[in-house]
């Protein structure tokens, strides 16, 4: 292993052997800490041989250090919303607008992103993917539960951009993983099953893997706010069935009404700012 020199927080296991290369973010938010231990774990079993690579350039990353630094969620930017061109080419003193420029870098010259992640919301894992250059393929024999598609249909047209959805934009294969509640003392097994599934897939490991029985799920429309106070009536967990009629937001001083069934999926209790998601419809495939 060697930190990369030009970028803070970089590891790279690299054989000088032309194979895919794979890059698992991680930490991108300073309060999604289910699943640290398991790329610090694989770091650590990379260099004693404990994992043993093959044909590999594997790169381990960490997102948003400042933010972590710091105790906060983020510093000015979301940093898994500005993959995108204007932030690219802008001139700024703001952390995140410079990091995304580096983590781009990354992307760029890496063939399979892994990007994990976990909630507030109490929530079992599920992942995200697309039907793109065999990704539910793969997803399907590596991953055992929920696959979340068509988030990208949702967020094409939109200002905000994800890894996902940048590395789809010049033809890359990513995931993203949503790995239980934060601080949940189950995400570990699951993080680490699914990495390591990931890498022999590619054949960048030896490791036994099963195929699964996956459920497919459709996300299809984002509820964004309308003004800078929206508030959730009660607690809502992922996952849970909403009914047509029901009262369960608010947007400032409007009441809003369920205008149909469906299961909610990331609702986000964080202060949200105008036309900001604050959570995603979804129903099974």
């Amino acid at each position: 292993m060697k930190e990369f020199k030009n970028i803070s927080g970089v590891f790279i296991f690299d054989s000088k052997i032309k194979w895919p290369v794979i890059t698992i973010f991680w930490w991108i938010h300073w309060d999604e800490i289910s699943w640290v231990k398991v790329v610090d774990y694989l770091k650590d079993n990379f260099n004693n041989w404990k994992i043993k690579l093959l044909k590999w350039k594997v790169i381990l990353a960490y997102w948003n250090e400042e933010a972590i630094k710091k105790g906060t969620r983020q510093i000015n930017y979301n940093l898994n919303r500005i993959f995108k061109k204007k932030f690219f080419d802008k001139k700024s003193d703001d952390y995140e607008v410079n990091r995304v420029k580096e983590l781009k870098y990354l992307l760029d010259n890496s063939d399979v992103l892994l990007d994990i992640h976990s909630t507030s919301s109490k929530s079992e894992p599920f992942m995200f993917a697309e039907d793109f250059q065999d990704e539910l393929k793969i997803w399907k024999i590596i991953w055992t539960d929920k696959i979340i598609i068509w988030w990208e249909k949702n967020w094409w047209d939109m200002l905000s951009w994800d890894t996902n959805l940048y590395m789809h934009s010049i033809g890359k294969i990513a995931f993203t993983l949503e790995c239980w509640q934060h601080k949940s003392p189950d995400a570990f097994d699951i993080w680490l099953k699914t990495s390591l599934n990931l890498l022999k897939y590619f054949n960048l490991i030896d490791w036994n893997v099963n195929n699964y029985n996956n459920q497919l799920i459709v996300m299809y429309k984002i509820k964004t706010t309308k003004t800078w106070n929206f508030l959730f009536k009660d607690w809502i967990d992922n996952f849970k069935e909403i009914k047509k009629w029901e009262l369960i937001w608010f947007d400032w001083d409007t009441e809003i009404i369920a205008e149909e069934d469906f299961i909610i999926l990331l609702p986000n209790y964080w202060k949200t700012k105008i036309w900001e998601e604050v959570f995603y419809y979804w129903k099974y495939k």
